[in-house]
């Protein structure tokens, strides 16, 4: 199963649950940037790395490692040293490694013995993490991970019937059904992406049937056409050519006319 996509994606779009993955704050993320990054002179890169703004906070490089390799940790600790010579940087640094299971696990290192025992390395088994935590959003998405591939869809689809009740924004929503829909991909290669779509499609139908969606959409799509219409203003278009455009009465482009010219004044 080739995960690196999804841990990439996942740990991108929500950099809170690295850290309340490893026991940390949540709100500890706001100091971090977080990035994939490609190392030129063997030319590798990382799943990931947590890079934060101050001296004093650790940069954090993350692995997801799903196959066993005997080699894992000789590879991952040689190229942390590369780029932290390449980079320069002064901070402190941690490596996180997930794995599905302690099975995955190749075992303690003896060239890097001091990294597991420092704590310098964390090893996180998705397996091992506590219930109440992998029912926690969006930590909860590691369960189509855990669970066997005739469960991974039920899975996915209870977790996608929760969306409108966790994530406000439909764009955001959006978002995350992709990510699932990937991971999906990645855990059933036997499926094409067409056959889970359409797997999903009476749920996905439902979820953006909901008032709170249709609200919401209709919100961002008002606020995605008044930006239009003042650009065409600024155009000189005609207030009967912009509503035809942009489906805004003559009315509305009026208003947004005068609170243009009294912000310019």
């Amino acid at each position: 199963m080739k995960t690196d996509k999804f841990f990439y994606d996942f740990f991108r779009q929500f950099r809170s649950a690295f850290f309340e993955l490893i026991g940390e704050d949540g709100r500890k993320a706001r100091k971090y940037k977080f990035t994939a990054v490609e190392v030129k002179e063997q030319s590798f890169r990382f799943d990931g790395i947590f890079i934060p703004e101050a001296l004093d906070d650790d940069i954090y490089f993350v692995e997801a490692q799903f196959g066993k390799k005997r080699d894992f940790y000789l590879r991952l600790f040689a190229e942390i040293a590369v780029y932290l010579r390449q980079k320069k940087l002064a901070n402190h640094w941690r490596a996180v490694v997930v794995f599905p299971t302690p099975a995955g696990d190749p075992g303690i290192d003896h060239h890097y013995q001091e990294f597991f025992e420092s704590g310098r390395l964390l090893r996180i088994y998705l397996n091992q993490l506590p219930p109440e935590l992998l029912k926690k959003f969006p930590l909860n998405l590691f369960q189509i991970i855990l669970s066997s591939n005739q469960d991974a869809v039920l899975t996915g689809k209870k977790i996608i019937r929760q969306l409108s009740g966790q994530i406000r924004s439909p764009r955001k929503q959006q978002e995350i059904i992709n990510l699932l829909m990937n991971l999906l991909s990645s855990k059933l290669p036997e499926l094409s992406e067409k056959e889970i779509q359409k797997m999903f499609q009476p749920i996905l139908t439902d979820v953006r049937k909901t008032r709170f969606y249709q609200d919401v959409a209709e919100e961002v799509g008002q606020k995605r056409a008044q930006k239009i219409a003042r650009a065409l203003l600024k155009e000189k278009m005609t207030l009967a050519r912009i509503a035809k455009i942009t489906g805004l009465s003559p009315k509305e482009i009026q208003a947004l006319n005068k609170a243009s010219a009294a912000r310019r004044n």
